[in-house]
């Protein structure tokens, strides 16, 4: 609307990340770290001024502007070979004052006050390395009620892994007939039938312990032609679920025993055929889902998202700027640090580059990586942002990068 005097678009935002690259979301840190940026003083009321509705809409114009300009950079996988996007849709929550509790209604403590919790909905293509969408919500707009906004951002050819908050019948039929793939776990308790129509027993499921790989329909109203892999646990992993299960806090909960059998496999529904997948590829391909989780977890540890939204942000634009710059640096820094420099150091060496580690190292040394060359940046990250050798675990890299044979 008119010419910047001291404070500009970029080191506005740029001033943001700095800032909260050190844990701190305070105006005056803000301000101090744009004077660095334009070598001009500046006061903490001149940033505060500036935190208003149309800041918001700035910075979700400009995160969303980033959305569509990122090409992403296609991974040659062989696991993900024979689709499109790959998308995984996943959320994660954030804890916000309680002075935000009307405008984000979060679930409701022991004395029944409600609690300010928002809750961000992420669609990440994991081939290109790339988010595709965000939406900030309230904790009570769950994912079930977001399951089908998944459909605008697919098309024909391409693959949706999601898990069980997301599970839709409705949805799954769509997606089908869109002609995109899905992979899913299974819901316990859902009808299944065979291709005549004849039940079938989880009963008679569970006897099979080598496992299942077969096409059934699912649902009773709504019937979905999907392919059932069943898989079953180690013994330990398995103990440890149903554990879980037995010490279960809501009351509520009331488990027989066909669902504490029901724990000791893998359910998973998909639409990519047999040719295409193994049932061991299936478990694998899920697997991948975790991929968002590091994410998630480098936006917390790494990027300090939970800690700068402090009691003392009970401004509702203030909120919003902060987790729209925080995802947008998110953006940046995947394509244009992670990807470049991932690419280099495993084409040179067995090493992998760690996406948290990498997060962590960032914000820590932000000033000092905006001075670094090419060449001493890549150092660093070879020495401090890799995977520790072990042969007792594969990586996610690896996971999703490994050719079949």
């Amino acid at each position: 609307m008119r010419k910047c005097k001291k404070i500009s678009a970029y080191h506005f935002v740029l001033g943001f990340i700095i800032s909260c690259s050190n844990g701190k979301n305070t105006f005056s840190d803000w301000a101090a770290q744009i004077s660095w940026l334009n070598g001009k003083p500046l006061s903490k009321q001149a940033v505060f001024d500036r935190i208003h509705s149309r800041t918001t809409a700035f910075a979700k114009q400009l995160l969303e502007h980033v959305l569509l300009q990122l090409s992403g950079n296609n991974f040659d996988t062989e696991l993900f070979k024979s689709f499109g996007k790959v998308v995984l849709h996943d959320s994660t929550t954030l804890h916000l004052p309680q002075a935000l509790s009307l405008v984000f209604p979060g679930s409701r403590n022991q004395f029944g006050e409600q609690k300010a919790i928002a809750r961000i909905q992420s669609m990440f293509d994991v081939k290109a390395m790339r988010f595709i969408n965000f939406s900030l919500l309230s904790f009570i707009q769950n994912d079930q009620s977001s399951s089908g906004s998944v459909i605008q951002e697919v098309s024909s050819g391409d693959l949706v892994i999601r898990d069980l908050g997301y599970f839709s019948l409705a949805v799954f039929e769509k997606l089908i007939a869109a002609k995109v793939h899905i992979l899913s776990r299974l819901k316990y308790g859902v009808t299944i039938t065979d291709r005549s129509g004849s039940p079938i027993s989880l009963k008679s499921l569970l006897k099979q312990k080598a496992g299942v790989d077969r096409w059934v329909y699912i649902g009773s109203e709504r019937k979905v032609w999907v392919r059932l892999v069943m898989t079953p646990l180690p013994a330990e992993k398995a103990a440890e679920k149903i554990r879980r299960a037995r010490h279960d806090r809501d009351k509520r909960t009331n488990h027989d025993t066909a669902y504490y059998n029901w724990l000791r496999f893998n359910f998973y529904i998909t639409t990519v055929p047999n040719e295409v997948w193994s049932a061991k590829e299936v478990n694998k391909a899920y697997k991948v889902r975790w991929q968002i989780e590091i994410i998630f977890k480098s936006w917390k540890t790494g990027f300090h998202l939970q800690r700068i939204l402090h009691e003392g942000c009970t401004n509702e634009n203030r909120v919003r700027v902060a987790i729209y710059l925080i995802l947008l640096f998110t953006c940046l820094f995947i394509q244009k640090i992670y990807i470049k420099y991932k690419k280099t150091i495993e084409r040179r060496s067995t090493t992998r580059v760690s996406l948290l580690k990498l997060s962590c190292y960032i914000t820590r040394n932000i000033k000092e990586v905006l001075t670094y060359n090419e060449r001493r940046l890549m150092e660093r990250i070879r020495w401090h942002c890799c995977y520790e050798l072990r042969h007792d675990r594969v990586n996610m890299t690896d996971l999703y990068q490994k050719n079949k044979n």
